[in-house]
């Protein structure tokens, strides 16, 4: 795999946070009191230009309170009415745009607002750049301390999942881990899971059922020390680029000198070598093939 595609893989993997009204109320509530909190104690761009003793005075409480009211309203219709609509997708290149056009929504509700109560003495393309600027700036802060912590908070909701349902089983699943060749990125998956592992240059494809859907992970590894990894398994190498999962065949054509196999919820064709034609055989039921 290049770095081109590794670069798309990335992009088109799906954000699962920030999907919830709770973590949207949050995430508005989060972004707009550390803005109102920021400017009445740090009073940056010249808030307070009116009083060179920058103190916090009943003024400025009240011009920060509008903003706060405005930029929550804004925020509010921006996630419940126009993102469910416009950004229905939830892969990482669309939730980063979605994030940059917030970032430009409220900039703009600020600087209206500003102009609105200072009866549009800074109405300028110039002041307009500049807030898009000055605010883009102090909201990414609290917008990226928060996506970290509902991403780890996520992440820490899928292992608990798992853990769970790994504890229900009547019989307790066979988890395997799979690790990379650098020994940090690491696979924990139920070993019935599994559907095929394909080897692709410096990295294998790992092909898995998670609930009703077919998902693929890449691990940077040979396939060869993958199914070193996986010894014991119900696992089967059937060619040199492939090992496949016997209980997940769902059809297998073609005659004793090439061999052709589909698996469950897979949408293509796994080859069989000849010398591994005997050893795929031979636990299935011969009148699939």
């Amino acid at each position: 795999m290049t770095l081109f595609d590794r670069i798309i893989h990335f992009w088109n993997q799906p954000i699962l946070f920030l999907q919830s009204r709770r973590d949207k109320w949050l995430f508005i509530l989060f972004i707009n009191v550390y803005s109102a909190i920021f400017l009445l104690f740090f009073q940056p761009f010249g808030v307070n230009n009116y009083d060179p003793t920058h103190q916090i005075r009943s003024e400025l409480l009240m011009g920060v309170g509008v903003f706060f009211l405005a930029n929550m309203l804004v925020m509010c219709i921006y996630e419940f009415a126009i993102v469910p609509f416009v950004f229905r997708s939830k892969t990482r290149y669309v939730f980063a745009f979605n994030m940059l056009c917030l970032l430009l929504v409220l900039s703009t509700s600020t600087y209206l607002t500003y102009n609105y109560v200072g009866n549009f003495h800074d109405w300028s393309w110039k002041s307009y750049l500049g807030f898009i600027r000055d605010i883009g700036l102090m909201s990414s802060i609290p917008m990226v301390l928060l996506l970290l912590f509902l991403q780890q908070r996520q992440a820490r909701r899928e292992v608990a999942h798992l853990q769970r349902h790994v504890a229900q089983q009547e019989k307790p699943t066979d988890i395997r881990c799979l690790s990379a060749a650098n020994g940090k990125d690491k696979l924990y998956i139920a070993e019935d899971k599994l559907l095929v592992l394909e080897a692709q240059d410096n990295y294998v494809a790992i092909y898995y059922r998670e609930k009703d859907l077919v998902k693929r992970s890449l691990l940077r590894s040979s396939l060869k020390r993958l199914e070193e990894q996986l010894n014991g398994s119900a696992l089967l190498r059937c060619h040199r680029s492939y090992l496949l999962h016997p209980m997940q065949i769902e059809k297998i054509s073609g005659n004793a000198h090439q061999l052709q196999i589909r698996m469950k919820g897979l949408d293509k064709t796994i080859p069989v070598s000849r010398q591994y034609i005997a050893a795929i055989t031979g636990p299935l039921d011969t009148r699939h093939i």
